[in-house]
């Protein structure tokens, strides 16, 4: 399991004066969407790379993960909002269907000879590793869901969602109620709204979210 470091906000997407009283959240991406939690009962960003299943769960419990010795039971938001869950990560999904096809061109394709004269190409091949490592950090990101560790109840649950974004202060003084258009199951798990510049954060009702008796 692996500790994923937030991102500084960027203050031009933060409609909140020094001076007013703010709450910060922790905004993530669910199907598109933009949802935010406050970070108090935020405990751990991680990304998830094994979730043991639990059996005779309903289906929005992903299963359980070891975080530093304390069993805590993977929330998968997506089908708690009535959406479709998805791979924990997508890019080893696409390998594993494409394996079979990677072998048989590998077969195909004659072993070509290295020439003494490709240093050149060797060269700029080398100069090339770092973005080539930069850039397979951001692809595997993407690919991979994270999962952020929350406290309720003197208990850890850790939640399942497409992408982590940054940790924004917002001034109470912008926070609307659920506006009608929302969708009615997402509304039964939102405390409210953002309006933040080009997008709308929902405040996501951690204890609705995780009162299990609702669960079916």
């Amino acid at each position: 399991m692996t500790g994923q470091a937030l991102v500084a906000a960027d203050s031009s997407e933060i409609d909140a004066a020094g001076g007013e009283e703010t709450t910060e959240f922790v905004t993530f991406n669910i199907a598109g969407q933009l949802f935010g939690i406050p970070v108090l009962i935020v405990q751990d960003i991680l990304l998830p790379e094994s979730i043991a299943s639990v059996p005779l769960a309903p289906p929005e419990v992903r299963g359980s993960i070891n975080l530093r010795g304390r069993i805590v039971t993977v929330i998968d938001v997506r089908v708690r909002l009535g959406l479709e869950s998805r791979a924990i990560n997508e890019e080893d999904e696409s390998k594993a269907a494409d394996a079979d096809i990677s072998d048989s061109d590998e077969k195909d394709e004659g072993t070509d000879s290295v020439s003494a004269d490709s240093e050149e190409e060797t060269e700029t091949a080398a100069e090339n590793v770092e973005v080539d490592a930069i850039e397979e950090i951001k692809r595997k990101k993407h690919n991979h869901m994270m999962a952020v560790t929350v406290e309720h109840h003197n208990e850890l649950y850790t939640l399942l969602v497409d992408s982590v974004g940054d940790v924004i202060p917002l001034s109470k003084k912008n926070y609307e109620g659920n506006p009608g258009t929302l969708d009615p199951v997402w509304r039964e798990f939102a405390g409210g709204v953002y309006r933040l510049e080009g997008k709308l954060m929902v405040v996501l009702d951690v204890d609705r979210l995780l009162d299990f008796s609702s669960m079916s």
